[in-house]
């Protein structure tokens, strides 16, 4: 039997990864000896009309508007640090010990913050600008150094990529989610129909080419399932957002 899995869990492009390496899968053991060949090219060509639809919405997402913007805030950041880190060989005392104490409250959220996904780089620089802005050895390094400028702009900078990203959400959820859920729902009815016909004929036949085929489909479910289960049990992952 194919295990199960709650498809309604999976966000659109892990969705999309699954029912593609499903088809895949079964494609390659031959659908006419498994006596399957109508479901699956059903299912092939409701994944060939969900794919291009979700491609669309993530075309959408990404609009040279936002990246612009998101070059913006990567540039605020890239330079504020170095400036900090070259104030940290100050010949003034005082001036590196300020230098150290902003390089140390950046410290904590790692390297590499500029190569985080829109959503893990905005939250990421809201809570360094918090850091900034509500500890009083904090300001005071920021004034010492100058460096009041440069933490304004990249809160305006991350905050004006904030609202334009949410304003293309807002575009993607009242122009393309509608029809892309109502076909992840089309998708997802002829997966379980050619579930259903795959393990009809694997009772009726009990041949090695249903025992092989059922065993691989079903390594491909396992990952999948750990895959929504390590997100139930990791508390800093967020569910997916209504459009995704």
């Amino acid at each position: 039997m194919i295990n199960a899995i709650e498809l309604a869990k999976l966000r659109h492009g892990e969705f999309l990864q699954f029912v593609t390496n499903f088809s895949e899968l079964v494609e390659n053991n031959n659908p006419s000896e498994l006596n399957v060949l109508k479901q699956h090219n059903d299912f092939k060509v409701a994944i060939s009309i969900f794919e291009p639809l979700f491609k669309k919405e993530r075309v959408n997402a990404i609009t040279q508007q936002l990246i612009l913007l998101d070059e913006r805030r990567d540039k605020a950041f890239t330079g504020v640090n170095a400036v900090i880190n070259g104030y940290l060989y100050h010949f003034d005392a005082a001036i590196a010990h300020a230098a150290k104490l902003l390089a140390d409250s950046l410290q904590i959220f790692g390297s590499g913050i500029v190569r985080q996904n829109y959503t893990a780089e905005s939250a990421t620089i809201r809570k360094i600008v918090t850091n900034w802005e509500s500890k009083p050895a904090l300001i005071e390094a920021l004034v010492l150094l100058g460096l009041i400028n440069w933490k304004d702009e990249l809160k305006l900078a991350n905050q004006t990529f904030d609202l334009k990203y949410l304003e293309r959400i807002d575009d993607i959820g009242n122009e393309a989610s509608d029809r892309l859920k109502e076909k992840r729902v089309e998708t997802m009815v002829v997966y379980y129909e050619l579930k259903k016909y795959l393990d009809a004929n694997a009772v009726l036949h009990n041949t090695p080419a249903y025992e092989k085929t059922i065993s691989k489909l079903n390594v491909l479910i396992e990952m999948n399932n750990n895959l929504l289960n390590g997100r139930l049990k990791d508390p800093d992952v967020k569910p997916a957002p209504a459009v995704n």
